[in-house]
C-alpha cells in the first residue's frame, strides 16, 4: 500500500513528528479533524482519492490515542468501491476504527458476502481479514456457509483457505450454531490431512477450539493429530519457511498437543505408542541454548509437552524424567524459565507418585524464596506449599516463618495463612503447631485473620495436656516490649482460663498475670478490652485463697468500666461485678469452656471447597484425600469470651410444628441467623441459661460447592492461576455450634446454649418476642442517656 502518492497524507505525519509537546500536537490533531470534518459536509465534491486520503489521516489518527467519531459512513462507503485501491483502504480503516456492534456493519454485509463468492481471490482475502477481527453474531449468521465452502474447496488457494479457517472461528467463537458437528466431524478429519502448513495452522486452531466444546464428536480426528506430530518430529517434508530457528513449526505443534489435552485418554495402543515416542524425543531435545528466540519456541513445545505428559498419566519412568528436566530449569538463570520451571512443577503435584521425585529439590525450590522477582517467590510459595506432607512439614513450616521476616506485604497474608494450614495438617505434636502458630501471630499479626487464632485457643480447650503449656507460652510474649494486639488477645484468653495452671512456677501467681496484662489494656481496641476484662473475672475466679489487694483493683477496673462507652464493655463491667459479689456462686458462672465438638477445621474446608481450578490446589485436594487422617480435626469456633461471632456464628435449627412432628420424624433443617454484633466483643452466657435475641434476618447457608471463589475469600489468593495482589482480603467467619436457635412455621425464634443437647428450646411467640425486643431497645437506650451524661 504505497502511500507517497498522497503529499496530504505524508505532510500531516511530518506536522506530527515535528511538534515539540502533546499540545502541540493535540492542537495539529484538531484542526485536521475539523478539516476532514469539513470536507466530508461537502461528500459530492469529494473525489476517490479525496476520500481515500482523509481516511487514511482518520486511521493515523486514531492510532496516535485520539477518538475519530465520525466519517464512519465514508470509511464503510469505501468497501463498496469499484477498485482495489479504495476497497483496501475501506477493509482496513473499518476493521480497525470500528467494533462488531456498530450499525454501520450492517450495511455492508450483503458487499462483503458478494466479495467472499466472488471469483477475485484479492478481495476474498480483505474481506476474510475484515470479518475475522471484526464480525459479530449477525455476520456468521449470513456468512458462515460461505466462508465453510472456501474453506474446503479444493480450488481455492491456500492463502485464500487459511484465511478461511481463521474467519470461520472467529464466527464460531460468536456463534457456535454455525457449525454442524455432525456434518464436520469428517470435514475436520480431512482438513487434518491438509499438507500445507499455512492452511493446516489455522485449521488446527479451528480444531482446537470446537473440541474444546464438544470432544466427543470429533474421536476420528485424534490420529490425525499424532500423526502431525509424527511428521513435525521427524522433521520431514517441513518447508524451510515453517522452520523456526531449527525447529520446526513449534505452533503448529503447541495446538495440536493441546488438542490431544481435551480427549480423556488415547485407547488406540498404536497411537499411543508413537505418541509417547515423539513425547520422548521433545524431552529428550530440549535443552537452554544462548539463542533467545530458540529458547522460547522449544520451552514453548517442551512445556506443552510435559502438560499433555500429566493429562495422558504417562508411566513413571517418564514422569520421574519430567521432574528431572524441571528441576534443571528451576535452577538456571534466566527468570522466565525458573517461573515457568516451578509453575509445571507445581502441576506435576497432580500426578500421583511423583511427589517425592519433586522433593528432592526442595532446597532449590526454597532458594527460590529469595529471588528478586516477586512472581517467582510467589510461585515457589505454591510450589512448596503442595508438596509439603507430614515428611517435611516441619523443616517448610520454619522456612516459611523465616522468611515472613523479609516478606513484602503483598505476600505475607497468603504467606501467613499457608504456614497456619500446614502446621494444622501435618503437625508432629500439638505443641509445635501451638508454637508455630504463636511465632505467625507475633511476626505477621496484622496479617493472621481471626480465624487462625480462633483455631490454636480451640486446640488448647480440646487437650488437657497442653492447656498449661499454651499458658506458659503466652506468659513468655507478654515479657515483650513490643505485641500485636492480636497476640494480647490470644495471651489475655489463655491466661484468664488456664492461668491457675502456671501458679507454682516462677513470676505467674494471679498478682503477676493481672499486673502483665493489665499493662496491655491502656493500648488495645475495644473487642481485646473484652477479652481481657473477661481473663480478669477468670482470674479472680481461680485466686485461691482469695487475694483482697488483688480483688480490689479487679473491682475497680470492673467499676471503672462501667460508664465506658462501649455498651459491651459496659454489660461485661456491670455483670462481672454483680457477679464478684455473690462468693461461690462466679465458680460456677466463669468455669473453664467446655470441650468443642469436633469438626472439619473452617481454613481446610475452604481450601477444599474453593472453585477455582488451578493444578496447585488440585494436587493438595488430591494428596488430603490420602493424608486425611494426618490433619487434626477440632471444633470450628471461636471461643466465647473472644471476639463476637459474627453473624453466621450462630446456627438457627427451623422446627416443624407440633402436627406435622408427630406425623413424621423430619431432621431439623440448618440454616443461619443474623445475630447482632457489639463492637467484636461476645458476651458470656451462662451455661443452661436461655438467651433471647432480637429479631434477626435469617438466610439459608448455602452448600460451600456453590460458593463462588471471589477476591475476598481467604485461599483466593492461593487458588488463583496467580497470587492475587492487593489489600488483604476480608476473612470469612467460622461458625459457631455453641448456640441453637428455633423457628416456629410463623417465624418465630428462640435462642439458648447446648449441654450435651438435652434442654428444650423455648418456643415465643409473637407477641412476647416483640415486647422482649422493646424492652431491650429502651434499655439500650436508657443507658445511652445515662452515658452521654456522664460523660
Amino acid at each position: 500500500m504505497a502511500l507517497s502518492g498522497m503529499r496530504g497524507l505524508s505532510v500531516f505525519i511530518s506536522d506530527i513528528r515535528n511538534c515539540h509537546n502533546k499540545e502541540q500536537e493535540r492542537l495539529r490533531v484538531d484542526k485536521e479533524l475539523g478539516n476532514i470534518r469539513t470536507r466530508f459536509k461537502n461528500e459530492k465534491g469529494l473525489s476517490h482519492y479525496e476520500k481515500k486520503k482523509y481516511v487514511w489521516k482518520m486511521l493515523y489518527i486514531h492510532m496516535l490515542g485520539y477518538d475519530v467519531d465520525f466519517g464512519h459512513m465514508e470509511t464503510v462507503s469505501l468497501i463498496s468501491a469499484p477498485k482495489y485501491p479504495e476497497k483496501q483502504v475501506g477493509y482496513i480503516v473499518t476493521s480497525c476504527l470500528l467494533n462488531e456492534n456498530n450499525d454501520f456493519l450492517r450495511m455492508v454485509i450483503n458487499t462483503v458476502r458478494n466479495d467472499i463468492i466472488g471469483r477475485n481471490e484479492t478481495y476474498q482475502c480483505l474481506a476474510l481479514t475484515m470479518v475475522g477481527n471484526i464480525g459479530g453474531k449477525e455476520f456468521s449468521e449470513s456468512l458462515a456457509p460461505d466462508v465453510q465452502k472456501l474453506l474446503i474447496s479444493s480450488s481455492c488457494r491456500p492463502v485464500v483457505r487459511k484465511k478461511a479457517a481463521l474467519c470461520l472461528l472467529r464466527l464460531y467463537r460468536k456463534n457456535p450454531d454455525v457449525v454442524n458437528i455432525d456434518g464436520w466431524s469428517d470435514r475436520m478429519a480431512q482438513l487434518l490431512d491438509e499438507r500445507d502448513l499455512g492452511v493446516l495452522t489455522s485449521v488446527m486452531s479451528l480444531f482446537v477450539s470446537l473440541v474444546s466444546n464438544n470432544a466427543e464428536a470429533y474421536w476420528n480426528c485424534l490420529p490425525k493429530c499424532v500423526r502431525i506430530l509424527e511428521r513435525m518430529a521427524r522433521n520431514q517434508d517441513i518447508p524451510q519457511e515453517y522452520t523456526y530457528y531449527g525447529i520446526p513449526s513449534p505452533w503448529l505443534q503447541v495446538k495440536a498437543m493441546r488438542a490431544l489435552q481435551y480427549f480423556p485418554t488415547i485407547e488406540d495402543p498404536s497411537a499411543r505408542r508413537a505418541l509417547f515416542e515423539v513425547l520422548q524425543r521433545i524431552l529428550m531435545g530440549t535443552d537452554v541454548v544462548k539463542n533467545v528466540n530458540k529458547n522460547n519456541a522449544s520451552h514453548a513445545v517442551l512445556f506443552e509437552a510435559l502438560a499433555l505428559v500429566m493429562h495422558l498419566d504417562a508411566e513413571k519412568e517418564m514422569m520421574s524424567q519430567c521432574v528431572a528436566l524441571l528441576g534443571k530449569f528451576i535452577a538456571v538463570r534466566e527468570p522466565n524459565i525458573r517461573y515457568l520451571g516451578l509453575e509445571n512443577m507445581s502441576r506435576m503435584l497432580l500426578v500421583t507418585d511423583v511427589q517425592d521425585i519433586i522433593k528432592r529439590h526442595q532446597a532449590q525450590i526454597i532458594t527460590s524464596l529469595k529471588d528478586p522477582d516477586i512472581s517467582i517467590r510467589r510461585r515457589a510459595l505454591d510450589l512448596l506449599y503442595g508438596m509439603c506432607d507430614v515428611t517435611n512439614a516441619k523443616e517448610i513450616v520454619e522456612e516459611l516463618l523465616q522468611y515472613l521476616n523479609t516478606a513484602e506485604f503483598a505476600m505475607r497474608e497468603e504467606l501467613a495463612l499457608k504456614a497456619a494450614i500446614l502446621a494444622e495438617k501435618f503437625a508432629p505434636n500439638l505443641s509445635w503447631y501451638v508454637d508455630v502458630i504463636l511465632q505467625l501471630i507475633d511476626k505477621a499479626g496484622d496479617f493472621v485473620s481471626d480465624d487462625i487464632w480462633y483455631r490454636v485457643v480451640q486446640f488448647v480447650t480440646n487437650n488437657e495436656d497442653l492447656q498449661a503449656y499454651a499458658a506458659a507460652k503466652a506468659r513468655e510474649y507478654l515479657d515483650k516490649p513490643a505485641l500485636h494486639e492480636t497476640m494480647v488477645k490470644v495471651s489475655a484468653y489463655l491466661l484468664g482460663e488456664y492461668g491457675h495452671l502456671l501458679a507454682q512456677r516462677p513470676s505467674c501467681s494471679p498478682k503477676e498475670l493481672f499486673t502483665i496484662i493489665n499493662d496491655r489494656l491502656p493500648t488495645v481496641s475495644s473487642s481485646t478490652v473484652a477479652i481481657i476484662i473477661s481473663a480478669y473475672a477468670k482470674i479472680l475466679m481461680h485466686t485461691q485463697p482469695p487475694d483482697a489487694g488483688l480483688q480490689q483493683q479487679i473491682l475497680t477496673i470492673f467499676k471503672k468500666h462501667e460508664s465506658y462507652i462501649d455498651v459491651e464493655i459496659q454489660q461485661r463491667a456491670v455483670e462481672y461485678f454483680e457477679l464478684s459479689r455473690k462468693g461461690p456462686a462466679l465458680a460456677d458462672v466463669l468455669a473453664e469452656m467446655p470441650k468443642f465438638p469436633e469438626r472439619e477445621s473452617a481454613l481446610l474446608k475452604k481450601a477444599e471447597d474453593a472453585e477455582v481450578d488451578t493444578a496447585e490446589q488440585s494436587a493438595i485436594k488430591l494428596r488430603s484425600q490420602q493424608q486425611s487422617s494426618s490433619a487434626i480435626v477440632v471444633a470450628a469456633q471461636p471461643p466465647v469470651n473472644g471476639p463476637a461471632p459474627a453473624a453466621n456464628h450462630l446456627t438457627l435449627v427451623k422446627m416443624p410444628s407440633q402436627n406435622i412432628a408427630e406425623e413424621s420424624n423430619v431432621s431439623h433443617e440448618e440454616t443461619a441467623v443474623e445475630a447482632p454484633k457489639e463492637n467484636g466483643a461476645p458476651v458470656e452466657v451462662q451455661r443452661n441459661v436461655e438467651i433471647i435475641t432480637e429479631p434477626a434476618p435469617v438466610s439459608k447457608v448455602e452448600p460451600p460447592a456453590s460458593r463462588p471463589a471471589s477476591q475476598a475469600d481467604l485461599l483466593a489468593d492461593l487458588l488463583g492461576p496467580l497470587a492475587i495482589e492487593g489489600p488483604p482480603a476480608a476473612v470469612e467467619q467460622i461458625p459457631a455450634q455453641g448456640l441453637e436457635a428455633n423457628q416456629s412455621p410463623v417465624g418465630d425464634l428462640a435462642l439458648a446454649t447446648l449441654e450435651d443437647q438435652s434442654n428444650s428450646v423455648q418456643q415465643l411467640s409473637m407477641w412476647r418476642r416483640s415486647l422482649i425486643y422493646c424492652a431491650r431497645k429502651i434499655v439500650e437506650f436508657c443507658m445511652r442517656i445515662l452515658t452521654s451524661r456522664l460523660v
